[in-house]
């Protein structure tokens, strides 16, 4: 299996855990302990694993199982990624989010080939609520 194709496996199985809403601990080992975790929402007094936790608690309290994430446009080096995701969820509170994401991913490739992401940021570029 190429570099590319094992990250392309590796992100549509990332997506599928937060589509289920899988515990933290399943997404902890594909982290960095010092990962740069740059995502709406989060604490800024907070890094690595515990930026992700607060973070993570933050959706588990406020989204309703499952989500959607559709990703798009993938593209590929040696130690990033970059794509773009549509998302879509039910809040807690009864209304649906929609949002439009980019990701930049930045790795190191473990022995096994699979990703250990270093760096990790979405930007918003477009969210409707209803």
């Amino acid at each position: 299996m190429s570099n590319e194709t094992q990250i392309r496996a590796f992100i549509a199985d990332w997506f599928a855990r937060f589509d289920r809403l899988d515990p933290i601990e399943a997404f902890l080992p594909d982290l960095h302990p010092d990962v740069d975790w740059d995502m709406p929402d989060t604490d800024p007094a907070l890094s690595g694993h515990n930026r992700v936790r607060a973070w993570y608690a933050g959706v588990l309290d406020t989204l309703q199982r499952p989500t959607e994430h559709h990703v798009s446009n993938i593209q590929v080096t040696p130690d990033t990624a970059q794509f773009e995701v549509l998302f879509r969820a039910r809040m807690t509170t009864g209304e649906t989010i929609e949002a439009h994401v980019r990701e930049n991913w930045r790795f190191d490739t473990r022995p096994d080939g699979r990703p250990l992401i270093t760096s990790y940021s979405a930007k918003l570029l477009q969210e409707t609520d209803s």
